[in-house]
């Protein structure tokens, strides 16, 4: 018997439910306090706050942990790239940090911090993210202690984003503003069919790997291919089926050789979205579209 598809991706549109959003909210309170009690950061500014799929409302069962910024903001990072190439600080106007405050102490304090509210065996430190183990009423929780970093792009322009400082590897700068940003302006100029499509295509992905069909795909990577499809694409269909179907081929066709992906960029607008400073490969999503278009059957 043929699947209805249609009914299907109408049944994938919507976002996690209540409960799920609850657990949330506790544990976003729960590493608040850790926080706050952490003698070790009493003297400086610390902003928590989610990241990723839950602020974004893309999120789906197999996003069920909690992405958790913990930013240090009172010591803030300057990086000058572009027109901005061998600027320093003080050439845009600012001073230099003169406290006592040692940056490279940040993760430690953060996790002992975390273990002091949760207990060693709920707390596990990894290279980026401090991983919270979830109870009957929290979410797992990927905990991620960063630091406020400008981006200067002249003398005059620059991006705020985060730093995070793995312990192995060089430094990560993402920008969880302007991906909140971004996303709810798409999906204000789509009807509020893009965030839908890309709940579909993750429980697509979902699904796909629960059968053995395909590996994991990072679930990013799906929500940046859909971001940068044209608005149209999603407006024009009349139905699920169709928007899935006209997206999946204009991302496709976006990430089919590497000349042509070059200017695709992350769901944030500002980094791009393949090369090697990435976890994935512009092959890897390419194939990911392949094979759902294979999957549900499309011709």
């Amino acid at each position: 018997m043929t699947r209805d598809w249609e009914q299907a991706f109408s049944g994938w549109t919507g976002a996690e439910g209540t409960v799920e959003e609850d657990k949330a909210q506790r544990t976003l309170t729960r590493v608040r306090n850790a926080l706050a009690n952490a003698g070790a950061l009493a003297a400086e500014d610390v902003s928590v706050y989610p990241k990723g799929s839950y602020p974004n409302r893309t999120n789906v069962v197999r996003d069920s942990d909690i992405d958790v910024a913990v930013e240090l903001t009172s010591i803030v990072r300057h990086t000058f790239i572009h027109e901005a190439q061998g600027l320093g600080i003080r050439d845009v106007g600012l001073t230099p940090y003169e406290g006592a405050y040692q940056t490279n102490q940040f993760k430690n304090h953060v996790e002992a911090a975390l273990v002091a509210e949760f207990g060693r065996p709920s707390v596990t430190r990894g290279n980026k993210a401090i991983t919270v183990a979830a109870t009957a009423n929290t979410l797992p929780a990927d905990v991620v202690p960063c630091q406020t970093e400008i981006v200067h792009v002249s003398r005059t322009a620059s991006h705020r984003g985060i730093e995070i400082r793995p312990d192995r590897g060089i430094p990560i700068i993402n920008y969880p503003k302007q991906h909140l940003d971004e996303g709810l302006a798409k999906n204000n100029r789509t009807n509020k069919r893009y965030k839908r499509t890309v709940r579909i295509l993750k429980r697509l992905e979902n699904e796909m790997v629960a059968r053995n069909v395909i590996a994991i795909v990072p679930s990013y990577l799906i929500e940046s291919m859909i971001w940068n499809v044209q608005p149209s694409t999603l407006l024009t269909p009349t139905n699920w089926t169709g928007i899935v179907r006209a997206a999946i081929v204009e991302a496709y066709k976006a990430t089919e050789t590497d000349e042509v992906a070059k200017g695709l960029l992350e769901a944030n607008g500002l980094k791009y979205l393949f090369g090697t400073h990435q976890k994935w490969t512009r092959q890897q999503g390419n194939d990911f579209l392949q094979a759902a278009w294979n999957y549900v059957g499309f011709n």
